[in-house]
């Protein structure tokens, strides 16, 4: 799992800040023997600077977001609440808790990190995704009808 560090967020800055000096000692000869007016030249650089600037954080947010989904473990369910995310997949993938009832699934998960809603829906903190603005913590929804399961979903905590 890569985390964003504050040594990759410097070589961020400093990657952009460097295509941007390159950038405009490139480009500066070539705007000058064409003539351009002042607003087309700033235009031009503000679209490019704007243009880099995503092309950085998007390829940085594709670096940051990454993380190897883990098959379900029990153990590390309990262990490690905070990368829980890791085994939300593959439990929702293989519905390991589809037609299980309150129990079981207080047997497979625990207590620890679960808020009832109305005792219809049972919701469990899995932690923070990784990444540079992942504030919220995401969570599994289990819902049952009737006693048993018959929907878990995942999703970034807004409630």
């Amino acid at each position: 799992m890569l985390v964003a560090t504050f040594s990759w967020v410097i070589f961020l800055i400093v990657a952009f800040v460097g295509i941007c000096v390159v950038s405009y000692f490139k480009v500066k000869p070539v705007l000058q023997g064409h003539g351009l007016r002042k607003f087309t030249v700033w235009a031009g650089a503000l679209s490019f600077i704007l243009l880099s600037f995503l092309f950085i954080y998007s390829t940085s947010l594709a670096i940051w977001r990454y993380y190897p989904d883990t098959k379900f473990d029990q153990a590390k369910w309990w262990e490690e609440p905070d990368t829980r995310y890791k085994m939300t997949e593959d439990l929702i993938a293989r519905e390991l808790l589809i037609g299980k009832n309150r129990t079981e699934v207080e047997k497979w998960l625990g207590t620890a990190g679960r808020e009832n809603q109305k005792n219809e829906r049972w919701k469990y903190y899995t932690g923070r995704l990784p990444g540079p603005f992942s504030l919220l913590p995401h969570v599994i929804d289990i819902e049952f009808k009737g006693g048993t399961v018959v929907r878990v979903t995942q999703y970034d905590d807004r409630h």
